[in-house]
């Protein structure tokens, strides 16, 4: 979530930390009501960037686009504040290239590549900008080793990727708030480059951080999955399912969606008939999502179900 962690007093680090944990655990309430305690006794920017990250993760564990017109608001009233500043500091510049990575993030996932590349571009020339002028910065070398990968993998130049998956590697060692998002981005590398043992190792790294995340837990399920482990994505999609049921029971199209990938992970090892099985309990609960904020993600699962004959 945050990437700012040597250009942040040792309290902010702390305090961010703190709620950051909140985040990964999906622990949205307690979050909110500390965030509202929070205002007008920290530096806005930092609150704003907080606020903003609060909602993106919300949204993405929540298949809503609930909140979608307050994200771009802030997101909006922040690059409009301080992108036309001169003289940033190398503190302003992290915190301004993370908030616009967080906005390429979010356009990306909602397929509006022009405006997810024009942020991403801008935010990563933030971020370089400022491990120019701090090299322990060390929180900026993670979306700076993403860039040199994709940029490797589009060329096949096995020497870019290897830059980059290096100074993902910094991040995981020296980083503080930025070392799980480094173990994520490891894990979609090693994906990419057909490597699943390594994909999973960094996977069950970001997990042990923290346990009860629903967010990393995901992110191993899928290793498994890409990794043909299939009984292990099964397990963990399983418990991704349950979780949904205890903490969030009324997200149908969640609860969908773990059912939908416990039944690719049954198809993967040739359980026809419980995989199907499966696909039309996930179709159950599609049919019941009513919410009008979640009708992009029940579309896609319909799409998927769809491609297996059920429907």
């Amino acid at each position: 979530m945050f990437l700012l962690s040597y250009v942040l007093t040792t309290k902010e680090i702390a305090l961010i930390d703190s709620l950051s944990t909140l985040l990964y655990t999906e622990r949205f309430g307690e979050f909110e009501s500390r965030i509202r305690n929070l205002k007008g006794s920290m530096d806005p920017f930092v609150w704003s960037a907080l606020k903003l990250a609060y909602l993106q993760i919300y949204m993405s564990d929540n298949n809503t686009d609930y909140r979608y017109d307050e994200f771009v608001s802030l997101l909006d009233s922040l690059i409009e504040t301080y992108d036309r500043k001169r003289n940033k500091s190398t503190r302003e510049k992290m915190l301004l290239a993370t908030v616009m990575a967080m906005g390429a993030v979010f356009f990306g996932k909602r397929q509006d590549i022009p405006k997810a590349l024009a942020l991403g571009n801008k935010s990563f020339n933030l971020y370089r900008e400022a491990y120019q002028e701090d090299t322990t910065v060390y929180d900026a070398l993670l979306p700076m080793g993403l860039y040199d990968y994709a940029i490797g993998y589009l060329t096949k130049s096995s020497s870019r990727k290897k830059r980059g998956i290096e100074k993902l590697k910094v991040v995981s060692s020296k980083g503080v708030l930025a070392k799980p998002l480094a173990y994520v981005g490891l894990v979609y590398v090693y994906v990419f480059d057909n490597k699943p043992g390594k994909a999973i190792k960094y996977a069950r790294k970001a997990l042990s951080m923290y346990p009860n995340s629903r967010t990393f837990r995901w992110v191993l399920a899928q290793a498994y999955l890409k990794a043909g482990m299939y009984p292990e994505a099964y397990r963990t999609y399983r418990e991704i399912k349950e979780d949904i049921k205890r903490r969030n029971p009324g997200c149908r199209v969640c609860i969908a969606e773990a059912l939908y990938y416990m039944g690719e992970s049954l198809h993967g090892q040739g359980k026809e008939k419980e995989a199907r099985k499966v696909w039309y309990e996930s179709l159950w609960y599609l049919n019941r999502e009513k919410d009008p904020y979640r009708k992009r993600k029940v579309k896609e699962l319909r799409k998927k179900l769809k491609g297996w004959g059920v429907k």
